[in-house]
Parts: C-alpha cells; structure tokens; sequence
C-alpha cells in the first residue's frame, strides 16, 4: 500500500522515499561537520550552519504527517450470520482467530460440486487508539472484500461497500475511543445474486469461484486535519496525467484532492515534486490555496520534463516518482508518493502495437488471483512469484482478469515493465437493474482512479463475453461505461474481450477476442482463417486474441495425439501442447493483432467444474494449481518469446510409457539440436519453429532410459536431459 519503508514498531510507521532522502541528506551533512577539521575560526560559521540546516531538517522529517498502520493482524472470523455482532461487548473469544488476507472459500469452492458457502460471515477485530492521536483524522481501509461489506465502528455503521475487487475506505474518527479498547466489526456477504433479490452487482455469475471474504489487506490511515483525502473512492487522491510525451519533452497535469477538517480556514502550500530514479529532483511546482473550514478543493499543477527517460517496457521500465507535500504555515502536514513511468503508445489496425513509437509486440497470458488452497487470498509474496514467472516465460503484457487485482501487482509491473490490461468484473451477462448498472459504474470508477498513476495499464477493460449468456441488451450499459471510461481519464482506450461478432463489437477503442479452436469449436486451423475475417470485416477496428488454450492434465498421457473433449475427465498434457503450438503459430503470422494473451497462466478454482479428473479447477493454465509444475506448453512460448538459449525436452511428466518405440519431441531457439538415447546420438535435426522431432525412437524396455538434447549456440554447449521407463 505505501511507498516507502515501514520502521514496524508499536505504531508501524511509514516514511516515504523523500523523507528517506532527506534523512539521508542531513546524515551526510552531519557527517560533514564532524569529519571536516575547522581550525581557522572562520570556518566556524558553516559548522554551525550545517548543523542548523540537519536540526530543521530533522524536525521536518519527524513532524506528524500520515502514518499508515497494518491492520491484518488478531482478527476473529465466524462463518454465518449472528445478532448483535456488531455491538462492543458482544463475546467473540470463541470464535475462530484470523489474519488477513482472509476468505472461507478457500477450500470449499475448489474442491468441486458448486456448493461452496456463499451467504454472511463476520469479521471483528479490538485496537487501541492513544490519546495523543485526538485531533488527527482516522480512517480504515480494505483493499477488497468480497462482496458485500458492511462496516461498524463501536457498534455504530461507518459505511457499506459493494464490489469485490476494489479498495474502500471509511472515515472512522468520530466513531472512536482515544486511550481505551475499540472494535471493528465487519459483515461481508458473498451471497449468489440467482438466490438473492437484493444482490444486483458484477459478477452475476462467472467462470471463477467468487470467493467471500476480507482476501486483501487492512490498513488505518490516519492525518492531519489538513490532508489529502484518501475519500476519493478508495484512491490516493492524486491523479498524475501524461501529456505530449516524447523522446524530447513531458508535460504532466498533476490533480490533488485537499481537504480541511481543523476548525479554522488554512492557507494550505501543495508542494509538487517529480524525482528521478536518482533520487534527483527533476520537476516541481507550488501553489498555494485558501481551504475554509470543512472544506475541500482541488489543486492543479503543470510540470514538464525534458529529454525524459521513457518507461520502455522490458528493456528499460524507468521509473520516477512524484512526491505531493501540503504544508500549513510552513509545517509539512501530509504528503503521498505515486509511481510515474513516462510513455506514450498507439495501436495500429494493421500493424499492432507501438510503445514510444516502436512496434512492441503484446504476448502474454491471464492472471486470476486465485492459488491452491488460498483461494483468493493470496499475499504480496505470492504476486512477485507469479510475476517471476510471468518475466521467466517471456512476457510482455499480462492479462489481468476478470476483475480488479491488487496495488501490488500493478506495482510489480511497473517495476518490471510489463504493460498491463486491467478489467472490472462485467462477465458473462448483466441484470436489468438501475443498481446493477450505478454499481458497475462505480466498480469502474474505482478501478481507474485507485490505479490511475500505475503507467503499466495501457488499457481499461469494460467487460468480457458479456453475450455468453441470456439477458438483457448490454449494448446502452457499455455505451454509458465507455463513455464514463474516457471522462475518467482521456489517456487510455478502452477495451473488451468478446466471444462473439456482436454489436458490442465497435463500442469500445480496441476489442480482442476470446475462441477456443481446437477445444470448445472446430479445429485448430480454423484460428487464423477466422481472425483474417474478422479482420477483413472490419478493417478499421483494432482486433487482437485475449484468450486461446486447452485443458491439461500433467497425470494424464498419450502417444498419439487426438482431439480431447472439453468437458471430459481425460485432458492429456500432448494434447494441450499441440493446441497451443499450432495456435500461436497461426498467431505470431498475423501482424494485425495488437494483443495476443493465452488462457491462462495458472490452473485456477472453479468449483462448478469437473473435467480433466480435476474437480473443481480449471486447468488450462500453463502451471498448475500451485504455481509450482511448469508444463509443457509453458516452454513453447518460453523458447518463442526469449532470445536467451535453450533447449527442452518435452514429455517428462510422461515418465512411465507403454511402448517402446516412441517420439522425442524438444524445443530450442537453436538452429540445431543433436538428440542422445542412452548415450547413443540419434543425429542432429533443424527446424523453422522451434521444434525438433525424432520419429519412432527405441527405447530399452523394463529399464530407465536416459533422454540429452545438446545444442551448441556461439561455440557454447546448451543442454537438457530426462529418464524415462518403459515397461
């Protein structure tokens, strides 16, 4: 949630980078003064003056301005719904204790069946606020909960917040005891909406277990009366927007959210700072703006940078960062630090993508946020595994699906400069309700302006195969979101994912395509022939593939490869990686895509599914459940998408084998790979496409048979090796 560093103590305080920066400045001028022998009584007065400048500094840096507080810790969870849960004294010490990221689905909704609990739970938690924190502002803040969140404060309702997979925040200080014990309590409802008449909100139903709970973190902000509000739905309340940028200049609009709440009107200074990676100041800007009492008012700042270092993807995400400082009578009272990456990008509709102004190829896969036994509730450590992954395979943009995701991740890929497509949960269909669509303008509203700064997102996602199923005409609702999409930020196109050529088609800037050739339709071939009609239709639309795949199982195997019913319990591992290979090379020949992400990156929970013997999980990810296997087709589009040498030998999970005549396939971006049984070459073969195929090769029965591929690429010697039984 911060930019900085925590020092974790009794108030778990944060300072942020240019706090960090300026302790580091007045160390080194502290240091100055006593390294420097000042013998001549001239020298004197810069002693003292240096000393003067690191006692002002110090007593900025540590002047009270925000600190932001874990609150995930010694929560008690109970699974149902209770009277007077709410109330201070209710007893709770029999309930289950928790931490956070937290949900009951954890295990029931992927275990299959679709009868995991969705209903009510309860959520309480005691804290204490000292009383030297009288005067200042308090507020609570979940990065989601799942869906429906009813907060209370000392037995008073604070808030509601409907939505799943954005933050909210509450202001809580007039709700508090100072010097004494207080309690949170928090009733979350993930109740199906085909049960419910009160439950009108997105998703309606879905292709994910909709997992209940607090899944992400908690936090209590707490300020100075004069601050920059964290009220804005769920964002910092600073809003960095990229104009005109290039190679030789950058214009920024920088829009900052002020709010007074002391008891007096305040001439309040916004200092704005932009900082290179250096830790170097590169641009600021100061205004100054009279707040009346219980006031609140935007200020706006222009900056421009030249010559700046553009965030350039994979090769070189640059990153600066922007510092807003208040201060009241010449005292720093708030201050928020946001993430800048400077970029500009185009799609063309025959050409794709262009990331300051070079073609940048878009492949990738999806992400849920979704792991094996966590369900939802995966933590930061999690995110950055995944994102190892995500760079190890050769990414360059990640789908972020079906929802919003967490800060963190759109902060990892800022950082590693995957360009990212962010979406709300606008799936399958919609309801007819006036509420559902407020609350799916709202749920967009917040995915933009809680992520507006992260320069990764280059796409705001409107829906995804809003057709797949019976309801209303969908068309008025994507027509006011789109619409809303741009008032919101008028930087970046919109998007959608369809499965169908529907009306839908030409609404939002760019739309791409979900078809599943060679498993839910036709064959595999049929991909590349149906893109090109597409495309032929509507040339001037920008179209790009945001889902493709199959289904794969590494316990299950075959020789010889022959099409697998979808919805069946037999999905071979061969099977999956003939689909995606014949696919992405049908792909990678169409230059017209934009954007080319698979389905998906990780086997995820789907507690209605029950295929592939693998009950309640769908596995047409890349790696399984527990982001732990790679499987086969995980190393086609590593040997397609990274330069780096390598060679791999598919089929190892197919260990034990039935025959023993029987193909050796590898991968490697080489030019040629020699192929050694049981030390005994086979020969070397080429290949145009990355795979090299020995037919009909023996294998000594009853016995492990040693399998090495050697390749040799600038005279150095790259290789891969297995056994494999035969009976």
């Amino acid at each position: 949630m911060t930019n900085g560093i925590s020092l974790i103590g009794s108030n778990d305080i944060t300072f942020s980078k240019v706090d960090l920066f300026v302790f580091r400045l007045s160390t080194k001028l502290l240091s100055l003064t006593e390294q420097t022998k000042m013998k001549n009584h001239r020298m004197e007065p810069l002693k003292y003056s240096l000393l003067f400048i690191c006692l002002f500094i110090s007593t900025q840096l540590f002047a009270f301005q925000r600190t932001e507080i874990n609150f995930n810790n010694s929560w008690k969870f109970h699974k149902s719904d209770t009277t007077g849960v709410s109330e201070i004294n209710f007893a709770d010490s029999h309930w289950e204790q928790i931490s956070l990221p937290h949900t009951w689905n954890n295990l029931d909704g992927q275990d299959g069946g679709n009868d995991y609990y969705r209903g009510p739970a309860w959520y309480r938690k005691h804290f204490y606020i000292p009383k030297e924190d009288v005067g200042k502002k308090i507020f609570i803040k979940f990065d989601a909960a799942n869906m429906i969140a009813d907060v209370f404060v000392n037995g008073k309702f604070v808030g509601s917040h409907a939505g799943g997979y954005a933050a909210f925040v509450f202001d809580i200080t007039e709700n508090l005891f100072y010097g004494k014990d207080n309690v949170v309590a928090v009733k979350v409802d993930n109740t199906s909406y085909l049960s419910s008449s009160t439950f009108h909100l997105a998703p309606l139903r879905a292709d994910f277990t909709m997992c209940g709970g607090l899944h992400r973190s908690a936090w209590l902000i707490v300020t100075n009366p004069v601050h920059i509000t964290p009220l804005d739905y769920g964002s910092h309340g600073v809003y960095i927007m990229q104009k005109n940028v290039s190679s030789q200049s950058a214009s920024l609009q920088i829009t900052t959210k002020l709010r007074n709440d002391s008891n007096k009107e305040r001439i309040v200074t916004a200092v704005s700072v932009v900082f290179d990676a250096d830790n170097l100041p590169a641009a600021t800007s100061t205004s100054k703006i009279s707040l009346k009492r219980g006031g609140q008012s935007d200020v706006v700042q222009h900056l421009s940078i030249r010559q700046p270092h553009l965030w350039n993807g994979r090769s070189d995400p640059y990153m600066y960062f922007v510092v807003v400082s208040l201060y009241v009578q010449g005292k720093k009272v708030d201050e928020v630090v946001e993430p800048l990456g400077l970029r500009y990008f185009s799609i063309d509709p025959e050409k794709g993508f262009f990331l300051n102004g070079q073609p940048y190829d878009l492949h990738g896969f999806n992400r849920h946020e979704d792991k094996k036994d966590k369900g939802r509730a995966v933590s930061d450590t999690d995110r950055e595994d995944d994102m190892r992954l995500i760079l190890d395979i050769g990414s360059t943009v990640v789908r972020l699906a079906h929802y919003q995701h967490a800060d963190k991740m759109y902060e990892l890929c800022d950082k590693n400069g995957i360009i990212a497509w962010a979406e709300i949960p606008l799936v399958d269909c919609i309801s007819p309700e006036q509420n559902f669509a407020d609350n799916a303008k709202t749920q967009l509203i917040e995915l933009i302006r809680q992520n507006y700064n992260h320069p990764s997102i280059c796409f705001w996602s409107l829906f995804n195969e809003i057709y797949l199923r019976e309801g209303p005409d969908p068309v008025p609702l994507i027509k006011e979101l789109n619409s809303l999409a741009h008032s919101e930020d008028s930087t970046r196109p919109t998007v959608g994912a369809l499965n169908a050529n529907a009306p839908a088609m030409s609404i939002p800037n760019d739309i791409a395509i979900n078809k599943y050739f060679g498993w839910y339709e036709g064959e595999v071939f049929g991909f590349g022939p149906f893109l090109d009609d597409l495309h032929k239709k509507y040339p001037h639309n920008n179209i790009g593939v945001s889902e493709y795949g199959a289904g794969g199982n590494i316990f299950q195997h075959q020789e010889k490869i022959e099409k697998t019913v979808h919805n069946a319990m037999w999905h071979p591992e061969e099977y999956q990686m003939y689909v995606h290979e014949e696919t992405w090379k049908q792909l990678k020949a169409r230059p017209y895509l934009w954007i080319k992400t698979l389905w998906t990156g990780f086997d995820f929970s789907v507690d209605q599914r029950l295929e592939g013997f693998s009950a309640g999980v769908n596995d047409k990810g890349l790696i399984t459940h527990d982001h732990a296997t790679k499987k086969d087709a995980y190393y086609w589009y590593k040997v397609n998408w990274n330069s780096e040498p390598m060679v791999f030998i598919t089929g190892k999970h197919f260990a034990t084998r039935d025959t023993n005549r029987i193909d050796v396939k590898t991968y490697s971006n080489a030019s040629e790979v020699e192929l050694f049984v049981n030390e005994k070459s086979l020969g070397k073969k080429t290949s145009d496409d990355y795979r090299f195929v020995w037919n009909d090769v023996a294998l000594n029965t009853y016995q492990s048979n040693k399998i090495k591929a050697i390749a040799i690429v600038n005279g150095k010697e790259i290789s891969d090796q297995c056994w494999l039984y035969c009976k």
